[in-house]
């Protein structure tokens, strides 16, 4: 029995051979490699999942912003400009609009407010408000370059995104936007405005940028534009 207890420690003192040793080290090796590369690309799709989140859900608040807005638009009578309404929109472009809406106001004595959506340097599109100064029509308003509110709404605009806004008239055709402008007679013929806003919130572009479209119409105007 001594002499039997003697071979077996002797055996075991040898330890592992260099073949056991490059064997355990090949299927270690191999078993990180798979799971650094699980972890990884867990973390890549998470990381692209929650910018693409993020897009999503900037471009989903800024197109609430403007749908409700424009939904309110109204044609108002300003002070020294005649006895005809003015158009609800000041300015109509494909990256900007200016244009009269009753929003955010007091049911006990509702003003109306002039209101700008345009893309600023930062590429954030910013919503600029200009208060009614008087108290009922004809209206007059704060000078354009001294905004009562100023505020973005949605950020990282792309580079070469999509026009923002498209005008349709009452038959829902696209109004081509001239290179000088609408006239007075072109803004009143606009009936709805097609939004088209592209936004990407992570500035690393882990993700494609988000793009949500919206065709919003200007219910004050009494325009129908259901078609049978």
């Amino acid at each position: 029995m001594r002499g039997l207890r003697r071979r077996l420690l002797a055996a075991g003192d040898r330890g592992m051979t260099l073949p056991e040793v490059l064997v355990t080290t090949m299927l270690l090796g191999f078993l990180s490699a798979l799971i650094l590369g699980l972890v990884s690309s867990f973390s890549q799709t998470f990381s692209r999942d929650r910018a693409a989140a993020d897009s999503t859900t900037v471009a989903a608040a800024g197109m609430k912003e403007l749908t409700r807005v424009v939904r309110s638009g109204t044609e108002l009578r300003l002070l020294g400009g005649g006895a005809a309404p003015s158009p609800v929109f000041v300015e109509a472009g494909a990256n900007a609009l200016t244009m009269f809406a009753y929003i955010d106001t007091q049911a006990t004595s509702p003003k109306p407010v002039k209101v700008r959506f345009s893309i600023d340097a930062q590429r954030r599109l910013v919503e600029t408000r200009w208060a009614a100064t008087s108290t009922a029509a004809p209206w007059s308003f704060v000078a354009t370059g001294a905004p009562t509110q100023t505020r973005p709404i949605a950020r990282l605009i792309p580079v070469g995104a999509d026009p923002l806004f498209q005008y349709l008239d009452a038959s829902n055709t696209p109004l081509t936007i001239p290179a000088s402008g609408f006239t007075t007679d072109q803004l009143r013929s606009i009936a709805a405005v097609r939004v088209t806003l592209t936004v990407q919130a992570d500035d690393t572009e882990r993700a494609d940028p988000v793009q949500i479209h919206n065709a919003v119409g200007i219910p004050n105007r009494g325009i129908s534009r259901v078609r049978p």
